[in-house]
C-alpha cells in the first residue's frame, strides 16, 4: 500500500533569451516537496474501515549511494519505520531511486520540469526484480484537507505489474509538499490527507 509514496521538489529555470522569467518558469522554480533533513508531514490514512491511522513521513538524512546524494524519506506508524524511499531532484525533474532499499532502474520520474499542465510521460522500470510499466500525468487542482486549503499540482501515476494495476494520485502544494494522496489497488481505495507539516529548519 505504501509502495508508491511519491515526491516533488525544486527546480530553477532561467531563460537565456530574456531578463525576466516567464510565469511557467517562475512556477517551476518553487518547491513542491521540500527535501531538507528534519521536515515532517503528519497524515491521517483512511482505508475505508472506519478507523483512521496516523502516519508520519520525514526526511531522515541525505545519503550518498553509488556516488549520488539521495534524500532518505521514512514513513512511520506508531513510532516504527514501515517504509523508506530515496529521492533526488535534478534539472529534469524529481526521481525515486530506491524503495525499501531496492534499487529502481531506471529511477521513476515523479514530475518533469518545467511543469506543463496536462503533460503525460511513461516508462518501463524495475524495483529490484519487479517489472513495472508506469504512466504519469500532471494537472493543476485545488485540495482541501485537515491542514487547510491548497492550490496544487495533481499527479496521477498508473503502474501495471503483470496485470496488477495500482493508481496513485498525489496533490503537491508549493512550500509544503504532499497534502493528499489516494491509492487504488484493484478497486480498493486508500485516502491519505495532511494534518500538519513541520519544517526541520
Amino acid at each position: 500500500m505504501c509502495r508508491f509514496f511519491g515526491i516533488l521538489a525544486v527546480l530553477v529555470m532561467v531563460c537565456p533569451c530574456a531578463t525576466q522569467l516567464s510565469a511557467e518558469e517562475k512556477q517551476s522554480s518553487h518547491s513542491y516537496y521540500p527535501l531538507e533533513v528534519g521536515n515532517q508531514w503528519h497524515f491521517q490514512l483512511d482505508a475505508g474501515t472506519g478507523v483512521k491511522t496516523k502516519l508520519i513521513n520525514r526526511i531522515a538524512e541525505i545519503e550518498t549511494i553509488d556516488g549520488v546524494e539521495l534524500a532518505r524519506l521514512e514513513t512511520l506508524t506508531n513510532g516504527n519505520v514501515v517504509a523508506t524511499e530515496h529521492l533526488r531532484k535534478t534539472s529534469e525533474g524529481i526521481f525515486r531511486h530506491r524503495y525499501n532499499g531496492a534499487k529502481i532502474v531506471p529511477p521513476i520520474c515523479l514530475l518533469k520540469f518545467p511543469v506543463k499542465d496536462k503533460e503525460n510521460w511513461e516508462s518501463d522500470t524495475k524495483i529490484g526484480k519487479v517489472a513495472l510499466k508506469v504512466q504519469s500525468s500532471v494537472t493543476r487542482d485545488a485540495a482541501e484537507v485537515p491542514a487547510g486549503k491548497y492550490q496544487t499540482l495533481k499527479v496521477k501515476i498508473d503502474a501495471d505489474q503483470s496485470g496488477v494495476k495500482v493508481t496513485s494520485t498525489y496533490w503537491f502544494a508549493d512550500q509544503v509538499g504532499i497534502v493528499k494522496q489516494t491509492f487504488n489497488i484493484n478497486g480498493t481505495e486508500v485516502i491519505v490527507e495532511l494534518e500538519k507539516f513541520q519544517s526541520g529548519k
